[in-house]
């Protein structure tokens, strides 16, 4: 039974793997450079007990390089890759895209893999807690374990996406100088877990968040059949046995359940505070570049985690540059090769459009675990593709200095222009609790697995969905045509002044690409609670004139501030940043509405005071209603 299970896997790792890379797209890094071929086979010891500084036993998969002629293992040295993953290290395709099951194209180019169960999931002992602190140590113990592994050369990597994304940041900003984790690289990292996915502009995610638990109890449901599909005594998995892996299911259930109550009645999980405090890759981010461990970010323009990536980036950056984390890059600031970042119109599980992940992360652990001076990436250290084209930009700051924040005023009849109108008008919106479906928002909400599968079979994924059908019951403004091309790049903020009719607002913005035969293309969106409209101008960017660029809220349960009825008030939301090409006849259009249905629901006591709201916008006079666009002529950047 436990071979012919083994064999299904390895012929369905196989497929998916071949339908991954039935197209490849070339390699946006410079110079070119070629993999070498594969000389070794693969053998894994499994379930290996590592035993942490509290005691807790945790299991980890060790797939080792092998001499193809004997199948023993290869002498090395080699170095180690390490990843610490929920749903399970043995997770078949294609759960295993978002971490699961060895990577055979590193190892058989001489690497070791060490996959190991986060604590208290799989079959790893101790009580699961999402990104908590002890398991931030067990990745530390993780890290000194592995350097130690027979046939090592000391120096140890971590990789993986989302939940092994993020691990990796926390790890490798506590490992301390010294440590033999010397380059990472996170593949759709959170930079705010509470701003990036489980609120936006402080309204909950909570579905999004219920089904990202139900997922990862599954995916350690069938995790747990293929881990007791192994045979042998010395390799069979002892924390508690198959009851104790379904019971470390049940518990993570109850903690994801207890977590979306909570949030959903209005409770402290639904603020920023002490629970989300662990989860922010932010505030531990110049450790990183203290460790001097080098760092590659993949980001998504779709990704759950768009907001997140760009920041993390400018983070580093300024880290190595000795200015503040939390600030926007300077045009021209030092940059490091040792930090950069990659994004693409991708959501958050996704073949990168063909291109050759596995390749690009030979290369980066190439460079920084073998000293190969030809794995090198150089010149500039931030690339990515834009939504509706295939060409690669380079830069090197973030935000974009190529690109310039250009302000579009709302005005009367649903026009978004240059210069707001002297004269006040005002626009009316109703609050709508439910509403017609964004495909583009239901598609990177539930992490873009439907456009994933379709991808399998060969066939283009489709992110120019019409996304006509929110307009409903909305203010739109749109643009006058664009005579030339032009590329939206980088953060968009939005200012509202309105009057409301409840001491509760919700504000959700779209920016679409119209085209000149009506299709509106979603490109990106924000949303905003009233009560969570407090700047934190610490963390706000700024132009120089005073202009917000990027708002960051406090969004503390302290910092909650009524909405009070009838008096004019300042909204600032934070639209997720995106890179989108504009042909020349299309247009920019806002729509302005009060829902983004099913995955933005508000918290039980939002919606009692969100009920019967009316709210009259601001257009004109002297405190105008804008939004800021970063726009730039594509040719300008490298």
């Amino acid at each position: 039974m436990a071979n012919r299970l083994q064999a299904v896997r390895e012929r369905a790792m196989s497929g998916w793997a071949a339908a991954r890379t039935r197209k490849t797209s070339p390699s946006p890094l410079e110079p070119p450079w070629t993999p070498k071929p594969a000389s070794y086979g693969v053998g894994v010891h499994h379930n290996v007990a590592v035993t942490v500084r509290d005691g807790t036993v945790l299991r980890a998969d060790i797939h080792y390089p092998t001499i193809p002629e004997t199948g023993e293992a290869a002498p090395g040295p080699f170095p180690v890759l390490l990843s610490i993953t929920p749903y399970g290290k043995k997770a078949p395709p294609p759960a295993a895209q978002i971490g699961g099951g060895a990577t055979r194209y590193l190892i058989r180019r001489g690497y070791i893999e060490v996959m190991a169960d986060v604590r208290g999931t799989g079959v790893s002992g101790g009580s699961f807690e999402m990104l908590g602190a002890e398991q931030v140590t067990d990745g530390v113990d993780l890290v000194n374990w592995a350097a130690q592994l027979p046939n090592s050369n000391g120096r140890v990597g971590m990789f993986g996406i989302s939940y092994l994304a993020i691990n990796q940041l926390l790890t490798a900003a506590a490992v301390g100088p010294g440590s033999p984790l010397k380059a990472i690289f996170p593949v759709m990292a959170a930079n705010d877990f509470y701003r990036d996915v489980v609120t936006m502009g402080g309204v909950p995610h909570m579905r999004t968040v219920q089904a990202y638990g139900a997922v990862y109890s599954l995916l350690n449901v069938v995790n747990s059949t293929l881990e007791f599909a192994n045979r042998g005594p010395h390799e069979r998995p002892r924390a508690g046995g198959l009851a104790g892996v379904r019971q470390r299911g049940r518990d993570q259930r109850q903690y994801f359940k207890t977590m979306t109550a909570d949030a959903t009645a209005g409770g402290d999980t639904a603020f920023d505070g002490p629970f989300w405090d662990g989860m922010r890759a932010s505030d531990v981010l110049p450790k990183i570049v203290e460790n001097d461990v080098a760092v590659f970010l993949v980001g998504g323009w779709h990704d759950a985690f768009q907001r997140g990536a760009p920041l993390n980036y400018a983070a580093l950056q300024n880290a190595f540059a000795g200015r503040p984390a939390d600030a926007p890059m300077q045009p021209g600031q030092p940059t490091s090769e040792r930090i950069q970042l990659m994004m693409g119109p991708w959501y958050h599980v996704s073949d990168l459009d063909g291109l050759h992940l596995h390749a690009l992360q030979l290369r980066w652990f190439d460079r920084w675990l073998k000293d190969s001076d030809d794995a090198a990436v150089t010149g500039t250290p931030l690339r990515f593709q834009a939504i509706g084209g295939s060409q690669w930009f380079h830069t090197s700051e973030y935000p974009f200095p190529e690109a310039t924040p250009t302000p579009f005023f709302l005005a009367d009849g649903g026009v978004l222009q240059a210069d707001a109108d002297p004269d006040v008008t005002e626009a009316t919106l109703r609050y709508t609790a439910r509403g017609p479906i964004s495909g583009r928002s239901l598609e990177q909400w539930s992490l873009g697995m439907g456009s994933f599968m379709v991808s399998q079979t060969g066939r283009r994924i489709r992110y120019d969905l019409d996304n006509s059908k929110p307009h409903r019951e909305a203010l739109t403004y749109t643009t006058t045509a664009f005579e030339t091309p032009q590329l939206v790049a980088g953060p968009v903020a939005l200012t509202v002044y309105a009057r409301a009719s409840t001491s509760e607002t919700l504000w959700v913005a779209y920016l679409d690409d119209v085209s000149p035969d009506g299709v509106s293309r979603p490109l990106t969106e924000g949303a905003l609670l009233g009560s969570h409209r407090t700047l934190d101008p610490d963390k706000t960017w700024y132009l120089p004139d005073g202009t917000v660029l990027r708002p960051h809220h406090f969004s503390t349960r302290a910092a909650a501030v009524p909405v009070v009825p009838g008096e004019l008030t300042r909204y600032d939301l934070e639209v997720f940043p995106t890179a989108a090409l504009i042909e020349p006849g299309h247009r920019l259009r806002l729509t302005l509405t009060t829902y983004d249905f099913p995955h933005l629901v508000p918290t039980r006591p939002a919606r009692r005071a969100l009920t019967g709201g009316v709210y009259q916008v601001r257009q004109g006079g002297e405190s105008p209603s804008r939004i800021v666009i970063p726009l730039a002529d594509p040719a300008v950047f490298g």
